[in-house]
């Protein structure tokens, strides 16, 4: 009989995109039967800008009665499940009936001391590791990840992290990133492509538009000096005035036909190896940003360079499909260490 998985995730930012991607390289394979769900975030989750949440731990416990109520009833429709796939351990913290006898994954962006560290928004206000709270979810999540049967990183500074602050073993990771489906985003022909009266097209894409430094952007947009750059925001979040260089998407989902023609049409866009797919600047370093973007508008063949180093990074690291392959695949082994543990 195939195995019966769940794929359940936190639906912030991104982590809706990497569970549909998922959903649909998985949902129709022959040997494996999927159930899907989506734990909608709380309310204060809801203010997506730098502004700290007061704390983690009550929003945990609500995600995680959540998610147990939903995968209550997904049990009662069709029998349970034989894996688990977990997009963050705050859905999953607290089940520690379904734990105890489902075997589970984890996937996840970062850990809280990584959040702490990268100074990002979810982390609490002035996180103190010494405090009560913090030592409290610490213990709480070094369980959750102690006693899954693997850990999904979405990157190797978050794999370190798993290492360095919870003392997991190397083995059981396996840094897993984002992926895309190659045959949606097909690369253009840049190389032919008519460059004679045509503006520099600049695509940022984020829902959180202060942190992902929108702003910065739209700062740009104003100078006289970029009046010839065509500023794409992809948003519901977009907070600057009206301009002629400024174009603002709004209602545009992800791999929709919409979307895959503005990053077709993109000449810079944020995802990117130092030097090699383009380029970083520091967090609010205004003037660094404006330096990579007039580095960018001068040479037409850099912009092509790194336009394919980075398609074939994509192609490389980022395949939807092998992606899906090596998450099912620890999926049926983690369902077969449940069939071959003594009842």
């Amino acid at each position: 009989m195939n195995p019966r998985l769940l794929f359940a995730a936190y639906m912030a930012g991104g982590n809706a995109t990497i569970l549909k991607n998922l959903e649909d390289q998985i949902s129709g394979r022959p040997d494996v039967s999927s159930a899907w769900l989506g734990v909608e975030m709380d309310a204060e989750s809801k203010r997506l800008d730098r502004r700290p949440r007061r704390s983690l731990l009550p929003g945990t416990i609500r995600n995680s009665l959540l998610t147990g109520w939903e995968i209550g009833k997904l049990e009662r429709q069709g029998g349970r499940f034989d894996a688990a796939w977990f997009f963050q351990q705050t859905i999953c913290m607290f089940l520690w009936r379904f734990r105890s006898r489902v075997p589970y994954v984890v996937a996840m962006d970062g850990t809280p001391p990584w959040y702490a560290r990268n100074g990002l928004w979810y982390t609490v206000h002035r996180f103190d590791p010494r405090s009560l709270s913090a030592r409290l979810k610490q213990e709480l999540t070094r369980r959750v990840y102690a006693k899954a049967f693997h850990l999904l990183p979405l990157s190797w500074s978050c794999r370190q992290s798993l290492i360095d602050d919870y003392g997991i073993e190397p083995d059981r990771i396996t840094v897993v990133p984002p992926g895309i489906d190659l045959a949606t985003y097909v690369a253009p022909d840049r190389q032919g492509r008519s460059e004679a009266g045509r503006r520099l097209q600049l695509l940022f894409i984020g829902a959180d538009f202060t942190r992902k430094g929108g702003d910065l952007l739209v700062k740009l947009a104003q100078e006289p000096a970029f009046e010839d750059v065509q500023f794409n925001f992809v948003t519901h979040a977009y907070k600057g005035p009206a301009a002629k260089n400024i174009r603002v998407f709004e209602g545009i989902t992800t791999n929709s036909p919409q979307m895959v023609a503005l990053l077709r049409e993109a000449d810079v866009t944020e995802v990117v190896q130092e030097g090699e797919t383009g380029y970083l600047v520091p967090r609010d370093d205004l003037a660094a940003l404006a330096d990579r973007i007039r580095r960018l508008r001068a040479d037409r063949g850099l912009r092509l360079r790194m336009g394919a180093a980075g398609r074939r990074r994509v192609e490389a690291h980022f395949n939807a499909q092998t992606i899906a392959r090596t998450v099912v695949d620890l999926l049926k082994r983690a369902a077969a260490s449940r069939s071959q543990q003594p009842r």
